[in-house]
């Protein structure tokens, strides 16, 4: 499975993609992104560890932050 179609919100159907896109437009605010996806919003079981999502949304957000990180390093 493509790293972008890892689903990070079950009960929104929200991917890893989807959170990638929020974070380039509003940061690493994890409530702003869960306010903008409606990620976290039903459950909240994307928040913590859970075997509905294949990676939590804090978890997502981070790797994001720390990819970008080494994207600028490459520059």
């Amino acid at each position: 499975m493509n790293e972008d179609q890892l689903i990070v919100c079950d009960c929104k159907n929200i991917n890893y993609a989807e959170v990638k896109e929020a974070v380039n437009e509003y940061g690493y605010d994890m409530e702003l992104i869960m306010e903008k996806t409606a990620a976290g919003s039903a459950c909240e079981c994307c928040l913590e560890l859970c075997d509905r999502v294949d990676m939590t949304l804090p978890v997502a957000i981070e790797k994001i932050r720390k990819e970008q990180k080494n994207q600028t390093k490459k520059i």
